[in-house]
């Protein structure tokens, strides 16, 4: 076991030893107990480092150590290896946000079931469902285990507030929108609370009492049920990520001075909640409250004292509006492929419904955006030379490309179109000014089309065009465009009626078919 590992599970035993509503909650054990009990899960808490130097400097860790019996440091090295285990078994299925959960459960609850061979492999496929409520129910019926709901929810909010788990993250080192969303699944996952003036931090005793000298009309009575939990106030959900700093691991908001109406003026892309994209991390707001958009219809801000953080659908609210954080760098969790597979509508003739499938695919599988190409494979050379040929188009990202797009597929706004227009689907290749496609920007292709109109006007046909000056889209029908959009996005999926798109236009390189019955 690691140094970490002992102060952290000491602070644990501290933590829960002060607060009683803790000892009352859990309800079980009582006592020193439940300190033990807990102890293990800190251990797995700590491979992650997931505290802040500073919760562990002062603690006599070495003390704690050299106190423990032989017994006990075996039991406590077999509890980091199965953590390990389940880890890594996790991280391949992709389910990382999942690994302090599943390592809490199987510490906690299964210590008398049977582990055969495939235990770890079969135990953390079982995290495919995120729903706790589901997931503990299927739990309980394939090993044959009685955990309460309820018991489960207590002892991991409880856990998952002393530190925030570094798997949560897509990106450490950027902020975006997906670890946005993450954030806020996760504060309402934990059950963080609501207290006017705060910010994401642990409501100790010490900070409640000075919130309560500062603002006395806002600190009520109730807002106490909220000790020892994260709390944040509406605005302190959102500033709470803006100001998380992961080399710290702590929660600097103090001199953050932007405001929510500061930040929805000076937002480069938003609109009427009507043309909602689906987009996580995207921001809503009604009136003075603001909330994050996570998926499936569903919102997640701080409520109220009373429920704290909520979830819920955004039709319950009468959300106004959205827009995307400025300073938060905006994408979508994509699995990346340079596969090229998908149906030939016509092999002989290029057409709209060829097209639709060839963007399709290029978003599916997380082509990048590069000025000056068009679907082929990044290699260094090959952005050397769009560097040499584009100048500052290129040059000015030229480390984020080479983070993120080198070796993957890439193509700027007219050049999806254009690599489908010369891709060849017997040789695999992608041949320039083949197949009757001109080599063109998007403005020459607008200008170029017979058959165009303004965007009130657009028929629904798939594969058609969408133009706004200087850049290009397809529109692949139900409302929704997939465009190379720009170097920090990539290939992306939007909705029609959320960008400022003026014309749809026919390419005029290809044919417009109807679709197979």
């Amino acid at each position: 076991m690691s140094v970490t590992a002992a102060a952290i599970a000491k602070k644990a035993v501290v933590i829960l030893a002060k607060d009683k509503r803790t000892w009352k909650a859990v309800g079980l054990i009582i006592g020193i107990a439940i300190a033990v009990a807990l102890l293990p899960v800190m251990v797995l808490l700590a491979i992650g480092s997931q505290l802040s130097t500073a919760d562990t400097e002062s603690i006599d860790y070495s003390a704690y150590i050299q106190n423990l019996s032989a017994e006990q440091k075996i039991q406590l090295s077999q509890i980091e290896s199965d953590g390990k285990v389940i880890a890594d078994e996790l991280s391949k299925l992709g389910l990382k946000t999942q690994i302090v959960k599943a390592q809490m459960i199987y510490l906690t609850y299964f210590e008398n079931v049977s582990k055969g061979e495939n235990f770890f492999k079969d135990y953390s496929a079982c995290f495919k469902e995120t729903n706790n409520e589901k997931l503990i129910e299927n739990l309980n019926k394939k090993y044959g285990l009685n955990i309460s709901y309820e018991e489960f929810m207590r002892s991991y909010s409880v856990i998952a507030n002393v530190s925030i788990d570094s798997n949560l993250f897509l990106n450490l080192d950027v902020k975006n929108n997906i670890d946005l969303a993450r954030w806020a699944e996760n504060a309402y996952a934990t059950q963080w609370g609501y207290v006017p003036h705060t910010d994401g931090s642990l409501l100790t005793d010490e900070k409640y009492k000075a919130l309560k000298e500062k603002y006395p009309q806002d600190i009520t009575a109730d807002c106490d049920k909220w000790l020892s939990r994260r709390t944040v106030d509406n605005f302190g959900l959102l500033k709470s990520y803006l100001c998380y700093d992961a080399e710290s691991r702590e929660i600097a908001a103090e001199n953050y001075d932007k405001s929510m109406q500061e930040l929805h003026n000076s937002a480069a892309v938003k609109g009427d909640i009507s043309t909602l994209p689906d987009t996580v991390g995207t921001a809503l707001i009604r009136g003075d409250r603001i909330g994050i958009y996570v998926g499936e219809s569903n919102v997640v801000y701080a409520k109220s004292v009373a429920e704290g953080v909520v979830k819920e659908d955004i039709s319950v609210g009468s959300w106004s509006a959205w827009f995307e954080i400025p300073d938060i760098r905006y994408g979508e969790e994509k699995n990346f492929s340079n596969e090229i597979q998908f149906e030939e509508y016509d092999e002989k003739k290029k057409n709209n419904l060829g097209l639709v499938q060839w963007a399709i695919q290029a978003h599916e599988n997380g082509w990048g955006y590069v000025y000056g190409t068009y679907g082929n494979v990044l290699t260094e050379s090959l952005l050397k030379d769009r560097a040499a040929v584009f100048g500052s188009e290129v040059t000015s990202y030229t480390d984020f490309i080479r983070s993120n797009w080198l070796g993957k597929r890439t193509a700027d706004c007219i050049g999806i179109i254009k690599g489908y227009g010369w891709y060849d689907s017997k040789s695999g290749e992608i041949k320039v000014g083949s197949n009757g496609m001109m080599d063109v920007g998007a403005n020459a292709m607008f200008a170029n089309a017979a058959v165009k109109g303004t965007i009130d006007t657009i028929p629904e046909v798939p594969g058609l065009a969408v133009w706004s000056d200087g850049h290009i889209g397809i529109y692949i029908g139900n409302g929704e465009v997939i465009e190379a959009m720009n170097t920090l996005r990539g290939v992306t999926k939007t909705k029609l009626a959320g960008r400022e798109w003026t014309h749809w236009l026919q390419i005029p390189y290809i044919s417009y078919v109807e679709e197979k019955e």
